[in-house]
């Protein structure tokens, strides 16, 4: 993980270039929401959407420190040609400790557990379904994990901010917990026997669920995978053997939670 700098001797979210999210609906969801700090905004001396000047609204309200760059500038600052215009300089994303997902459990919440995703597009896709469908929160792991990055923010469309994220240092303790309080466990598998589509429907009473998505390349852990109460597959027709991690995340979802 890159050394994380500083702002003002506020610790920002990476090094420098790494703290940057760009783009006007990350931004704009950033803003909008006001967890995740913000201290900076610089808009590009061309950027003249309305959504740019909602943006700049906001921040004037709050205080953010406002400059205004060429977009040339801008591209240099986040490293990217698709910056829209519009780049924000974060700190520290504000993860939600545990204990406040565990606070409240009703029979119908679903919890998305990641182990282990490397690719921040994935992670921030699955996010964003999980805004989507209702999910209660994400927990993810501090090993081989990324974390709540600009970069899965960004593929997120800014949802990132719309639910709580907790970051554990040890995920198998994490889903003994949650099965402590009645949580029932369900990890994604290629070659499980039961369907998603048969989960809500053959259970004689609803419980709260944990769906855990594996990494891309080897899938749920096999630590995990001895935890779970059950593992379940999409069942599939066509001749590719798998979906991307992020698609039968969305897949998943909406059968637990339609």
């Amino acid at each position: 993980m890159p050394r994380a700098g500083t702002y003002h001797g506020k610790p920002l979210l990476s090094n420098h270039q790494k703290s940057w999210l760009w783009g006007t609906i990350p931004v704009w969801e950033t803003l909008h929401a006001n967890r995740w700090p913000i201290y900076e905004l610089v808009l590009s001396t061309s950027a003249s959407q309305p959504i740019h000047q909602q943006c700049l609204d906001v921040a004037e309200n709050r205080g953010i420190t406002i400059r205004t760059e060429a977009s040339s500038r801008l591209q240099q600052l986040c490293g990217s040609t698709d910056h829209q215009g519009l780049l924000a300089l974060m700190g520290p994303f504000p993860y939600t400790p545990i204990s406040q997902l565990l606070e409240f459990v009703n029979p119908t919440d679903v919890i998305v557990l990641l182990d282990r995703l490397q690719d921040p597009f994935n992670a921030g896709a699955i996010i964003r379904s999980a805004a989507v469908f209702g999910v209660q929160g994400i927990v993810i792991g501090t090993e081989s994990q990324v974390g709540m990055t600009s970069h899965v923010a960004r593929s997120s469309a800014g949802t990132v901010n719309q639910l709580p994220v907790s970051r554990v240092e040890n995920l198998n303790e994490t889903v003994a917990q949650l099965q402590q309080h009645g949580y029932q466990i369900l990890a994604t598998t290629a070659d499980a026997k039961v369907s998603v589509t048969d989960i809500r429907a053959s259970s004689d009473q609803q419980h709260p669920v944990v769906v855990i998505i594996g990494n891309e390349a080897s899938g749920v852990s096999p630590d995990l995978l001895s935890l779970c109460d059950k593992e379940i597959s999409i069942p599939m027709k066509g001749t590719a053997e798998s979906l991307n991690a992020a698609v039968a995340a969305g897949v998943v979802l909406f059968e637990l939670t339609k």
